[in-house]
């Protein structure tokens, strides 16, 4: 957002529709947004710019009315209000286009653009098509497109069914839209379509909040830009007076010397290659991926919310089917579909969701920990269980990986978001894999957590095992890694070694083409 006192638009505007002052949101060891002031004015393009993390989703959640902030105050058209719900914001004229597309594919595009709006109806009870598609022509008319209105939303293109979200803003007679990610997955010709539109409504003095990690996108489009750090609005500016050095800059919040990589987190790169991924591709979005992956190398894995990070390592593991493309491990070209195979050929997942994916929360820690290997620890050859095998094993690794529990038999979901990532290692320690994945592992955990899981990494790397490191915060691949491969709507599109691992080169290669 802008400043209101530093604020200049291209066209008159007697005065700003929509007024943020000292927004502040806090979760539990999180300060999501820290006193956030700024403004939109009729008739801008605003550029929202920053890290992972940085706070722009949940500012878009507060302006939503999704999320109610703690501290601070919305002004719209001069007036305080609270928006309880997404209806409240709907109703004071705020539209979202989010980047995850919240249409129904199976309905038309004339229902989707006028769902929750209230069709017309004919004498009181059934909807009027005629003029549901009649109206629904006005609006995409006015924004220069030819879709059918009787299409069925599922059949468009991924610009056609965001045009649709757009034009449902407009239906509901929208005076600022918030697009997220719009040009995420579009070609160059679709890109250069959407950028018209966006003109032809800021001309028609709608305010235009703009998300996007392009850097270009933002200085070609946007008429002002506001970079997000740490929970802060840290710099706005005229785009025109913005360089692209001076964008990354920010940010990163410096162009400082990176922080120091442990020596202990150094390895040899150019030893024997155990994970070989060739031209992978997947129904979730993963383009023509490939990179390698050596005995002993912590390999970091960067991009921003929407590169498919997740999506990548999942299709390797089996948990999403690959469409295209090759895995490889030691050599061997393997089939891996499912999770079991994955497994089988020495590949092991520490998800992201540790507590949805990674653990069942209501079984114990020996359950978990035992439950990929219950053949095991069977009674003999009859298949039942052997519970003190299990809780001899289980106490064996709680103890390895000092993970702090009174008792095996403790149920999972009382322990610390740290210790019940360990659990989620613990079961794999044992199972032969020689490829570990983790998938934001330091996610909600406190700084001792996080040392600790640094060192279990450090500890598999100096056992000779391959292990690929997923996080957000780009400090982390920094300290942690000695290679990094950068990700970008879906495919790889850089990659850093050693002293070139930085925080600002990261940024740089994570949103400029």
């Amino acid at each position: 957002m802008s400043a209101p006192e530093t604020t200049e638009t291209p066209r008159p505007a007697a005065k700003p529709f929509l007024i943020g002052k000292g927004l502040t949101k806090v979760y539990p060891g999180v300060l999501a947004l820290d006193d956030v002031d700024g403004a939109i004015m009729p008739g801008v393009v605003l550029g929202l710019v920053g890290k992972n993390g940085a706070g722009k989703s949940t500012l878009l959640k507060v302006f939503a009315g999704a999320t109610q902030p703690d501290e601070g105050e919305i002004i719209i058209d001069g007036e305080e209000v609270t928006l309880h719900s997404p209806h409240d914001a709907t109703k004071r004229g705020l539209a979202f286009v989010h980047q995850e597309l919240a249409d129904v594919p199976n309905l038309s595009v004339a229902e989707n653009i006028e769902l929750g709006l209230g069709y017309p109806r004919r004498a009181g009870l059934f909807v009027n098509q005629r003029a549901l598609r009649r109206k629904t022509r006005d609006v995409l008319e006015r924004l220069q497109v030819k879709i059918d209105p009787r299409a069925q939303v599922g059949s468009l293109s991924l610009a056609d069914r965001r045009t649709v979200m757009i034009a449902r803003g407009l239906a509901a007679e929208a005076r600022l839209l918030v697009l997220d990610e719009p040009s995420a997955s579009l070609t160059e010709e679709e890109i250069k379509h959407l950028h018209s539109v966006v003109r032809s409504l800021r001309d028609d003095g709608v305010a235009i909040i703009y998300v996007s990690h392009r850097l270009d996108e933002i200085l070609e489009l946007t008429d002002f830009v506001g970079v997000m750090r740490d929970g802060k609005l840290v710099y706005n500016a005229r785009t025109k007076d913005v360089s692209m050095t001076k964008l990354i800059e920010e940010i990163t919040g410096s162009l400082e010397a990176a922080p120091e990589r442990r020596e202990a987190r150094k390895v040899e790169t150019k030893g024997e290659q155990i994970l070989k991924v060739e031209n992978l591709s997947s129904p979730t979005g993963v383009i023509d991926a490939s990179f390698e992956l050596r005995k002993g190398e912590l390999l970091g894995i960067a991009g921003l919310v929407g590169s498919r990070r997740t999506e990548l390592v999942r299709a390797i593991f089996g948990a999403d089917r690959a469409t295209d493309g090759k895995v490889s491990v030691h050599g061997e070209e393997r089939a891996i579909r499912t999770p079991r195979e994955g497994l089988k050929a020495g590949v092991v997942l520490l998800p992201e969701d540790r507590r949805q994916q990674g653990t069942v929360q209501s079984f114990s820690v020996r359950k978990n920990v035992t439950l990929p290997a219950l053949k095991r620890y069977r009674r003999g050859p009859l298949p039942l269980p052997n519970t003190r095998a299990e809780r001899k094993g289980t106490q064996a690794l709680v103890e390895r990986l000092n993970i702090k529990v009174a008792s095996v038999e403790h149920p999972v979901r009382y322990l610390s978001g740290g210790n019940q990532q360990k659990v989620v290692l613990a079961k794999w320690l044992d199972s032969g894999a020689d490829v570990f994945i983790f998938d934001e592992p330091t996610h909600g955990i406190d700084v001792e957590g996080k040392e600790e899981v640094y060192r279990l990494m450090e500890e598999l790397a100096g056992q000779g095992k391959g292990v690929i490191f997923i996080s957000s915060e780009f400090t982390e691949l920094v300290g942690a890694c000695s290679r990094v491969v950068v990700m970008r709507e879906g495919r790889i599109v850089g990659e850093l070694e050693g002293d070139a691992i930085t925080d600002a080169a990261l940024v740089e290669r994570c949103y400029a083409d």
